[in-house]
């Protein structure tokens, strides 16, 4: 039997993203074929309840939001057969309250799943080592924040593992939070965190689907449970945030090289009002706006670069593939 800790983020998006069903079912079949045991602290309890309705409530706006935008687009450029479409964004639209409480009855699912847990408390321990991290600045407290509840978790793990060795084949801990667990490659966990995941059968995880994998035969699961495993179609709202993000950091490397390019006086900064245009040269106010946003993006984003030249081709590709998503054309890389 292998034992499988989930951070509250991830029990959160099981209830709140209709594709996350299959991965709800294949954990529902393997808790009742005794292949894995869930353990919850009580903090995971505790936020699960805390945040739960906030989630369920979430996910109706956000669909109606996605709905009234769609019909807006569909509306001013859709063409002939618009109507038939509009028709159908209606529909669904109005079908959102039973589609929201759908929500609540994949809570009832997850809180079932707790119920049959191994629930454990957060020992004073756990919240001393926690602790120590904290003063170290060691992660997940390496990004200058608050992160105690995920030290706490991660420590509560650890400590359950170190006492239940001989009990279960692996201990698999699960977390969508990259920011605070994860080394750069977001797969990897940090490697502050070696000392618990360098263990002989402790592994991290930042995805269900990576975790579940080696227990059981897809296919078999998917024909017990009535369920594929899919992948998530992403939302409307998260493609046009990631572009912006995106649109950001190029814009903000190419800034850098101007920068390079003024210190080492291969740009001039030239006073404005001055009748010369040319990438050899810079108006001193348009160059003043330049470091203002520079700075805003600096404190907006932790990763800010440099990006060697993998990274930098990568960033460009993914703006240029979101925009031909959403109707542009290839390779458009304006900022």
């Amino acid at each position: 039997m292998h034992l499988l800790m989930l951070d509250t983020c991830v029990w959160l998006e099981l209830s709140s993203k209709k594709n996350e069903l299959p991965i709800l079912a294949s954990i529902e079949y393997l808790v009742e074929q005794g292949i894995i045991k869930l353990l919850i602290p009580d903090l995971v309890k505790e936020e699960y309840e805390r945040n739960k309705d906030r989630v369920a409530n979430q996910t109706r706006q956000r669909l109606s939001q996605e709905c009234k935008l769609v019909a807006d687009i569909v509306e001013s450029f859709g063409g002939p057969n618009k109507q038939a479409a509009i028709d159908v964004i209606s529909d669904v639209k109005h079908r959102l309250p039973i589609l929201s409480e759908a929500n609540y009855v994949t809570i009832d699912r997850a809180e079932a799943l707790f119920a049959s847990a191994v629930k454990v408390h957060i020992s004073d321990a756990a919240k001393l080592k926690a602790a120590n991290r904290a003063i170290l600045k060691l992660a997940p407290f390496h990004k200058s924040k608050n992160s105690m509840a995920d030290a706490v978790l991660v420590e509560t793990f650890d400590e359950f593992r170190r006492e239940h060795l001989t009990e279960y084949e692996s201990f698999r801990f699960v977390t969508l939070n990259h920011t605070d667990f994860s080394d750069s490659d977001h797969r990897k966990n940090h490697p502050d965190l070696s000392d618990i995941f360098g263990q002989q059968s402790a592994f991290f995880f930042i995805t269900l689907n990576a975790a579940l994998a080696d227990l059981a035969d897809p296919e078999e699961i998917a024909f017990e449970t009535g369920h594929g495993w899919e992948e998530e179609t992403r939302g409307l709202f998260e493609i046009l945030e990631s572009m912006d993000e995106l649109t950001d950091k190029i814009w903000y490397n190419r800034h850098c090289n101007r920068a390079h390019g003024i210190e080492t006086g291969e740009i001039k900064l030239i006073a404005d009002g001055t009748e010369r245009h040319g990438n050899d040269v810079i108006h001193e106010g348009i160059w003043a706006g330049a470091l203002a946003a520079a700075r805003k993006f600096e404190e907006k984003y932790e990763d800010t670069g440099p990006w060697d030249d993998f990274e930098w081709g990568m960033l460009n590709g993914k703006l240029s593939a979101l925009r031909w998503v959403l109707g542009d054309e290839w390779d458009n890389l304006d900022t």
